[in-house]
């Protein structure tokens, strides 16, 4: 008898989940008065039945969110130093980003985002030529709770997102066609990323040769692009403890030989970055090394190392000191290139928002960075912050000229002013200010510009990412 209380408790338990409240209270009733059941094993059944009608609720939420970001600039030597005869420019961008997000408990999640991302103006207004782009569409099942696989175009955003950032400040943003092995748990982050890229279906070869122009924001004239053909990373966060973390990356990515198409060209970074806070204390170095051969073929013998110390005061005042060392070469590559490239991350943050250097190495001239930086921040309210940033930039290599100059290393100051200001919640006012003291090494480096010139540069932005709607469901 005992058995079949057991028995008949279990289906009842896993039954009343499927059906009416109505209905399971006229089965436990009536199997009270078949004495099958006692009413206290009744009241159980109804606990847990409720308990777990309440959990599939929260288990599903469906949620749209908007985002809206203007940003009006005046350059007038951002990226390039002003020659005597360079006019300002002016004008205002435009993302509209709409996401569409879906999560089924540790089932499966799948996100939808479109983003239309121009400059005013850009486009006939009366024209047909759409815009619209898919920033995101990806679908991750759930292989346990703590696994799963991200399937689709995606973002791809590590540790200080230094190789592997979303870019959010580039108009446009960055995303990646690939798969993702993603383990997260409490102490353990983990994901193994693969991407492989061709322009079509062929029947044969794998020749990745995109002949599409593409049109960018820094770039009206529409020009032939590259990218990596292959791609693969593997990226392990440890919390030993709140004090203590330790971050690695190793990846490596392939690019198809201009003659041989079937050859490709496999660039190998590998490093981490250890974190250790301690009460108003932040310590942090990062170390990576670069080896394989570049997109020509060259072997890689190349470095990283980014030393760092954070002061966090009791009155919401930080101070940050620290460096910035890429390696390089003296201005030439020969059978070795010893050349670092900071892969597919953001450069903004770290080396000045004047943006002198975000192509490497052909923004260096092949000879390498040194950015030791200071930045000072201050929290002036919960809604107003203010930030002072200051970089120096020399070369890692001494430069020397096609004439056989050897210049010195010193390539100029930077100081980028900033105030944010988040009224509500879904609203984050920005405005900037920057200024440039270059030398006559950056501006031979940079091929442009004259020394005797201040670069200045200034925008004012508003973003706005509301959500629009969001429910939870069973």
């Amino acid at each position: 008898m005992r058995i079949n209380k057991i028995i008949f408790s279990i289906i009842t338990l896993f039954t009343l989940n499927s059906i009416t409240a109505q209905n399971s209270d006229d089965i436990l009733n009536l199997l009270i008065q078949r004495k099958i059941i006692k009413q206290t094993e009744a009241d159980s059944i109804r606990s847990h039945s409720k308990s777990n009608v309440a959990e599939q609720v929260k288990n599903k939420t469906f949620q749209v969110d908007l985002q809206i970001k203007n940003r009006g600039e005046y350059r007038h030597g951002y990226r390039n130093i002003p020659n005597d005869n360079s006019s300002a420019a002016v004008f205002i961008n435009q993302r509209s980003r709409l996401n569409i997000d879906y999560k089924q408990g540790k089932s499966f999640n799948t996100l939808l985002s479109l983003q239309d991302a121009r400059v005013w103006g850009s486009h006939d207004p009366r024209g047909l030529n759409g815009t619209i782009q898919l920033f995101e569409g990806y679908i991750e099942p759930f292989i346990n709770p703590n696994l799963s696989i991200r399937i689709g175009r995606q973002r791809i955003a590590y540790d200080n997102q230094r190789f592997f950032a979303e870019n959010e400040w580039r108009i446009n943003g960055a995303a990646h066609d690939a798969i993702n092995f993603r383990y997260y748990k409490k102490k353990l982050s983990t994901e193994l990323v693969g991407a492989f890229n061709q322009t079509g279906e062929r029947i044969f070869g794998t020749d990745y040769t995109p002949a599409t122009l593409s049109i960018t924001p820094a770039n009206s004239t529409a020009t032939t692009w590259t990218n990596y053909k292959a791609l693969a990373i593997h990226y392990l966060k440890y919390n030993f403890n709140s004090k203590f973390t330790a971050t690695s990356i190793i990846a490596s990515d392939a690019y198809q030989d201009e003659v041989q198409k079937e050859l490709n060209h496999w660039r190998f970074t590998y490093g981490g970055r250890l974190e250790v806070k301690n009460k108003n204390w932040y310590v942090t170095t990062t170390t990576y090394l670069q080896s394989g051969r570049n997109s020509t073929g060259k072997t890689i013998d190349a470095w990283y190392i980014q030393p760092e110390i954070k002061y966090s005061s009791n009155d919401q005042l930080s101070i940050r000191l620290g460096a910035e060392i890429l390696s390089g070469d003296n201005g030439t590559v020969g059978q070795t290139d010893h050349n670092f490239v900071p892969l597919y991350g953001v450069a903004h943050r770290f080396n000045g928002f004047m943006d002198f250097f975000t192509r490497f190495p052909s923004d260096l001239n092949n000879a390498g960075l040194i950015n030791p930086y200071l930045f000072f921040s201050k929290k002036v309210s919960k809604k107003l912050e203010l930030h002072s940033n200051n970089h120096l930039f020399y070369t890692q290599r001494k430069f020397i000229t096609s004439a056989n100059q050897e210049l010195k290393p010193f390539m100029g100051y930077e100081h980028d002013l900033l105030v944010t200001y988040k009224p509500n919640h879904f609203t984050n006012i920005e405005s900037g200010f920057s200024v440039a003291l270059p030398t006559d090494t950056m501006t031979t480096i940079k091929n442009f510009g004259n020394a005797d010139n201040i670069a200045t540069w200034a925008y004012i932005q508003v973003k706005f990412t509301p959500t629009l709607f969001k429910t939870r469901f069973n």
